[in-house]
């Protein structure tokens, strides 16, 4: 019998989201940067040429990060025309938890990007259209940042002949002085701050590092009010009537980040005294975020995200953006595409499912829901849902209200058939997905069972309360070669009680009810995974927080059946 498919309350939220701003009246937009660089004869820098530094995200440290391989040209997206403003390229920079950027980089091409690079081990570069800059921001899982290049040191500006003339900063910058007139010589502030009716968007400029800077240039604040001082100096020149642009640190228009990537060079070394002259510089890349309501990591059907202090959080519980990018790292989109095209179906099995991360974010990609829906449908705070009217919506220079519309309305189409599809039944009367999971602690369970509700996909995941030593599957439930297991059991950071037994119950789990089978288990403790008495067939390394995590595979062979011949 067919399952009942009852529509989530989130997805006419996003229906009634979507009619509401189709009655706004969508404005024009106006030249790139480029183009504006062109009227006033300036030089153009070609996204193309440009040298991005690898960072770190936003965990810092004063190492060497090798060089990103190249992961070439991708093949364009179907969902949306590419044509009209392909010439229009951008650079962007997208950042991710450190050992997720493969993941990234792999959805980044799937959308359409171009020249995809891993940049060290937490971010990700790309060229693209402003429109695959939008589908990255609706589509991709595994990102926490997004951010357009507006201007970099490292490019070599050559003379240009005219009054305005760029400065050549390739060399490096070593002083705040240096700094203010990479900013005054190289950002055209009408396209940046302008809001195309005569006034002026509000900013904020934060301030990252990679390395050791200069000293002039080695405090956030100072560094990011040089910056900032630099732009409003340019609109005070630009404008007679004395206005000058706002600082708004918590909701800007116009979010803009400086990367500082320190370099050094030895000019020259006394070799009796072993005496160094050396010479400290910087690369600095500023880039403008595509979003300013912070990380996209937070989907919102947690309970502590709706922005009640006093909501309960798990206290071991793993980001969205970590469990969806383990899921891709493992294959379940894999599975789940094949699925759809042989019907045979897709089971994911969760034995310590905590608050159900990875069943929810397993059941999100299952139905095709772009993680920028559910931002859209969970927002519950104060004033104009900053997913649904994104602060790029006012910038002259990157979008149409109307382009960004019709991108939620496709992606809000495509979650639909893809819930029908993954509530639906193969051709043997099984269900398309069946995602299965189990939580022992009675207030995880409770999370668990928020979350899923919340997140719209109560109809794809079965919640079984207990330990997982007493989880008895049904036969038809796991289906070998079709089925995945994964896991982050405790492994002794900030859960301590009873640690060894829950991996001794997960071992016997596995080895009772998921012969023929994938294993994936996230741990950070190398001693319990010894536990579980198998051998790992791959490993993800995964650094969050303070920790360095191992997301392991392991292939658990289906049980032989005992021949009663053979025992007599």
């Amino acid at each position: 019998m067919a399952r009942r498919s009852n529509a989530p309350l989130v997805w006419a939220s996003i229906a009634a989201c979507v009619a509401l701003r189709r009655g706004v009246s969508s404005f024009e937009t106006s030249s790139t940067i480029g183009n504006a660089h062109r009227a006033l004869g300036k030089p153009i820098r070609q996204p193309s040429s440009v040298v991005l530094r690898s960072y770190d995200d936003w965990y810092i440290e004063d190492e060497a990060i090798g060089d990103g391989a190249t992961l070439g040209d991708s093949r364009e997206s179907a969902d949306g025309d590419e044509g009209k403003d392909n010439k229009d390229n951008r650079v962007y920079f997208a950042t991710c938890i450190p050992g997720l950027e493969q993941a990234l980089a792999g959805e980044l091409v799937e959308i359409g990007a171009k020249r995809v690079q891993a940049e060290g081990r937490s971010g990700v570069r790309f060229e693209g259209s402003p429109l695959v800059g939008l589908k990255a921001l609706v589509y991709s899982r595994t990102m926490h940042k997004l951010l357009e290049l507006v201007a970099s040191s490292a490019v070599h500006q050559p003379d240009s002949g005219d009054d305005y003339g760029y400065q050549d900063f390739s060399r490096g910058i070593r002083t705040s002085r240096d700094l203010y007139d990479f900013v005054q010589s190289n950002v055209h502030v009408p396209s940046l701050l302008g809001d195309g009716k005569g006034g002026l968007l509000t900013m904020s400029v934060g301030t990252i590092y990679s390395g050791r800077p200069p000293k002039e240039l080695s405090h956030t604040h100072y560094t990011a009010l040089t910056v900032k001082n630099s732009i409003v100096d340019l609109v005070r020149d630009l404008r007679d009537d004395g206005e000058r642009p706002d600082v708004d640190i918590v909701c800007p228009d116009v979010p803009l980040i400086l990367f500082v990537n320190a370099r050094r060079q030895f000019r020259s070394r006394n070799w009796e005294t072993e005496d160094s002259d050396v010479d400290i510089a910087a690369d600095v890349d500023l880039y403008r975020c595509l979003h300013s309501s912070g990380s996209l990591h937070k989907r919102g059907y947690r309970a502590d995200d709706s922005g009640d202090a006093t909501a309960p959080i798990h206290r071991a519980a793993m980001k969205e953006s970590l469990a969806a990018g383990l899921l891709l790292e493992a294959g379940w989109g894999k599975l789940v595409n094949d699925a759809r095209g042989n019907g045979r179906g897709a089971v994911l099995l969760d034995p310590m499912t905590g608050s159900a991360t990875f069943p929810v974010e397993a059941a999100l990609i299952a139905g095709d829901v772009a993680p920028a829906l559910v931002r859209i449908a969970s927002w519950r705070g104060r004033g104009p849902n900053p997913h649904a009217s994104p602060s790029f919506l006012k910038w002259k220079d990157f979008t149409s209200e109307e382009t960004w519309n019709e991108l939620i309305a496709r992606a809000t189409q495509r979650a639909k058939v893809g819930l029908q599809w993954a509530q639906s039944e193969t051709v043997g009367g099984c269900p398309s997905v069946k995602i299965l999971c189990n939580e022992q602690n009675p207030g995880a369970a409770d999370l668990a069972a928020s979350s899923i509700k919340k997140a719209g996909v109560s109809n794809i995941i079965s919640l079984h309360r207990g330990d997982c030593i007493d989880w008895h599957l049904e036969d038809d439930e796991v289906i070998e070669g079709r089925t995945m297991v994964v896991s982050n059991p405790p492994w002794g950071i900030r859960l301590t009680e009873e640690i060894d037994t829950s991996w001794v119950n997960l071992r016997e789990f596995l080895r009772r009810e998921a012969g023929g089978t994938e294993a994936w288990i996230l741990s950070g403790n190398p001693a319990l995974t010894k536990i579980l008495r198998m051998k790992k067939s791959r490993s993800v390394c995964i650094k969050t927080g303070e920790q360095d995590l191992r997301f392991l595979k392991y292939s658990i062979f289906a049980k032989k059946p005992v021949d009663n011949e053979v025992m007599r």
